[in-house]
């Protein structure tokens, strides 16, 4: 004979499972993500992801390596630093290292108590309104892991460096296609910067345990358009 289960019963049910939707969602403490950069199938660069977190502290620095015309450019790192949540990312500093031009580099705050960003470049300072869930370059694509799946849109206010500027995605599909030498399940998003001209960009977001961004297909503003690709990673796509 099978018994009823009691309201208490159910209730403890109800919490477990949502505790492990949550479980699944949640970046590990530890990743790194290795991504190739192609210009015309020719190899242009490295990008390098290092990410930990503990206790709800977070910490990730990307670092861009270029060969070839990106090498003139200048290699970057990007740092990111705050608190990460089963919500997602709340960063407390951002970061931009030009490696080649020093003088260009970007230093920002974000700042609770007075509901400010604060940024410092070449000596100068400047302030934005600080709104809910504002992210930054380093860390906003990396939000997908948190949000709602199912949405045929999101946005994300991003702190670029020296400028807030909302980001919006739309979903054109699904896809399987080739990543780190299997075959990884995506979903395939058109990106741009709203009130920004000729901002449209591509981005494959893994539809596996971690929704991260496996590839992804940006115009530079020199006017080359560069494909971003997982070659290596610890992450279980």
């Amino acid at each position: 004979m099978i018994r009823p289960l009691k309201l208490s019963s159910l209730v403890f049910i109800v919490i477990f499972l949502s505790q492990q939707i949550w479980a699944q969602q949640l970046l590990p403490d530890q990743f790194t993500m290795e991504y190739e950069l192609k210009q015309s199938d020719q190899n242009v660069g490295k990008m390098f992801i290092q990410y930990k977190s503990q206790n709800k502290k977070y910490s990730l620095r990307a670092v861009t390596e270029g060969e070839g015309f990106l090498k003139l450019l200048g290699n970057r790192e990007l740092h990111s630093e705050g608190l990460v949540t089963s919500k997602g990312f709340s960063p407390r500093l951002f970061a931009v290292k030009n490696i080649k031009r020093p003088n260009k580099d970007i230093n920002g705050t974000f700042n609770i108590a007075t509901n400010k960003i604060n940024i410092q470049y070449r000596g100068e300072e400047s302030s934005f309104d600080l709104k809910p869930r504002d992210l930054d370059l380093a860390v906003y694509l990396y939000q997908f892991n948190y949000e709602k799946k199912g949405q045929e849109i999101y946005r994300f206010n991003v702190l670029e460096g020296k400028r807030i500027r909302e980001y919006e995605y739309k979903k054109i599909r699904d896809e399987v296609i080739d990543i780190a030498a299997k075959k990884v399940a995506v979903e395939l998003y058109e990106g741009q910067i709203l009130e920004k001209e000729d901002s449209i960009h591509y981005v494959w977001v893994s539809k596996g345990k971690y929704r991260v961004p496996v590839k992804l297909r940006v115009m530079t503003d020199v006017g080359l358009l560069i494909a971003q690709t997982v070659v290596r990673t610890s992450l279980a796509l």
